[in-house]
């Protein structure tokens, strides 16, 4: 396939490592494959299996942001473009936003009205306006 996405699940037993990756196309949302581990060594001799001409074909690679996964899609399909996956982007923006409502939290002080609207309602702030 032309897009392909991986994703690593906890397989605990099935797989030796207790972490096993998902292999998708993108294009139809099938499984092409689930690959036993998620370690670059195995998934590198996983990839290699498939001739260059089928890993040159690969024209994007959806995954998360784990640096690791970034370079050996490098390597293994240098045409690809990787695309992070929308879970991770929006988890990552939340865990900033957090950061900072916690910040301001401590600024205004323990007890404070200020303190109080960030603790209690902190939803609102996720919630979309409209």
């Amino acid at each position: 396939p032309r897009h392909i996405a991986f994703d690593d699940f906890k397989s605990g037993r099935f797989a030796p490592s207790g972490m096993s990756m998902i292999l998708m196309n993108i294009e139809n949302h099938r499984t092409i494959d689930i690959i036993l581990s998620r370690r670059n060594r195995y998934l590198r001799n996983y990839f290699l299996r498939y001739d260059r001409a089928a890993r040159l074909a690969v024209r994007t690679v959806t995954v998360d942001l784990y640096t690791p996964y970034r370079h050996l899609i490098h390597e293994l399909f240098p045409h690809a473009i990787i695309i992070a996956d929308h879970f991770y982007v929006v988890a990552q923006a939340y865990r900033a936003l957090n950061k900072i409502r916690v910040k301001a939290m401590n600024q205004a002080g323990n007890g404070s009205h200020q303190w109080r609207a960030l603790k209690h309602f902190w939803k609102l702030i996720l919630t979309p306006a409209g």
